[in-house]
């Protein structure tokens, strides 16, 4: 493949996935309940234990208790999520399948919602989705970034790979693997992505990334609605921006005139690179080095017009959702004794585990316990890049709530 094969060597050929494989019948198995909607996830407790061994991450043809036929999925029995369903009617080719399904998320981002119109850096395949159990794609200036949370997936891979430097030629392609993914999937380890760095436009500002080092792929694509809406709303407010990572929100704000711009993080790392994203758009921003908690007790009631917190993820699964919820009431409840009256709060979770409606009503809590009254003017989530499959709201992770103080 010459320049092909080279581009492809962060994908590191793990798989023998040939394209011109013929297809053979897939194993059979019998879920023990009926299968009522259309999830696309079935539990190990819910199937009935195959006759023969099925080799972890292969394709499956399955019918539900009553003989029902429900479609083709990926079987796993190493783990507790153990089916993930690929598609309701039959499907011979998964490979083929799946390049197809490529080729419509790619035509929805390039052709239909025109993002490299105004972005560099956008997510090109959001797991179920789009229909890929377990897969993220990010589009990130010169590269692409795969994050892997299956094992049928990273059976898969390298086939998707081959597709996409023909869509998009000489991109780089990084391959990343969920660690805890790792061990509950069976997925083979493999090195970190090497470090290189490109660079991401969104809306004329310009982002220094590294594709898959640091928090999710190295860039986070789905609060680009966000940063543009707080940029809209930053002319003459003094702004505060609390876990800044890059300093998206923080640079956005200067950038839309805003008087006075504070950020944080807790990273160091992040910090810095916040402060070479100020200087290559002359963004004049303040940055610290500190832990949102503490930035806000020691700032003074009424200090700032405008803050963002966007913490990182911090329910994981279902056992970690009290603890987060104290967290972000805690952290909220700071965050309005901030605020003058008057001022704005955009404030999120990019926990999946958390519905909208607890995380709301935690802010009334934190509301309530600052003695603030606030009013809600949008609660939005992720871009359109970020399909949300209407039988899986898991894909739904992202809640971005904006608040008016009185």
């Amino acid at each position: 493949m010459g320049r092909a094969a080279s581009l492809l060597e962060p994908f590191l050929r793990l798989t023998s996935v040939a394209a011109e494989t013929p297809a053979v019948p897939h194993p059979r198995i019998q879920l023990k309940v009926r299968a009522q909607g259309r999830h696309p996830w079935f539990y190990r407790k819910m199937i009935n234990k195959p006759q023969r061994p099925i080799a972890a991450g292969s394709a499956v043809d399955v019918t539900d208790r009553d003989g029902n036929h429900v479609g083709t999925g990926f079987y796993n029995s190493r783990t507790q999520l153990a089916l993930r369903m690929l598609d309701r009617d039959q499907v011979d080719d998964p490979q083929r399948w799946l390049e197809q399904r490529l080729t419509d998320a790619a035509e929805l981002r390039d052709r239909q919602l025109r993002l490299p119109e105004v972005t560099s850096g956008y997510r090109l395949v959001h797991s179920e989705g789009d229909g890929f159990p377990g897969l993220i794609l990010d589009r990130l200036g010169d590269s692409i970034v795969a994050q892997v949370f299956s094992l049928c997936m990273h059976e898969h891979i390298e086939g998707l790979g081959e597709q996409l430097l023909r869509r998009y030629p000489g991109t780089r392609l990084v391959l990343t693997i969920d660690q805890e993914a790792a061990r509950r999937e069976g997925i083979p380890r493999c090195p970190p992505p090497t470090a290189h760095e490109t660079e991401v436009i969104e809306h004329g500002v310009r982002f220094a990334v590294r594709p898959g080092l640091g928090h999710k792929t190295g860039f986070f694509a789905d609060q680009r609605d966000q940063r543009q809406l707080i940029r809209g709303l930053s002319s003459g407010r003094r702004v505060l921006d609390l876990c800044c990572y890059g300093g998206g929100f923080a640079i956005s704000a200067a950038l839309g005139g805003a008087r006075e711009v504070v950020a944080a993080d807790l990273d160091e790392e992040a910090v810095e690179a916040a402060i070479e994203n100020a200087d290559r758009n002359k963004a004049q921003v303040r940055f610290e080095h500190g832990d949102a908690f503490d930035v806000l007790r020691d700032t003074a009631p009424g200090a700032f017009d405008l803050v963002v917190l966007d913490p990182p993820k911090w329910a994981s699964g279902k056992g970690e959702v009290d603890r987060a919820l104290r967290r972000y009431r805690d952290l909220n409840r700071l965050a309005f004794a901030a605020l003058e009256p008057g001022g704005i709060l955009l404030t999120c979770s990019c926990s999946g585990a958390v519905s909208e409606d607890r995380f709301l009503a935690t802010l009334r809590e934190a509301a309530a316990q600052a003695g603030r009254d606030a009013v809600t003017l949008q609660v939005a989530g992720a871009g359109p890049d970020h399909p949300v499959a209407l039988e899986c709201p898991q894909t739904r992770y992202l809640k971005a709530a904006l608040l008016q103080i009185r």
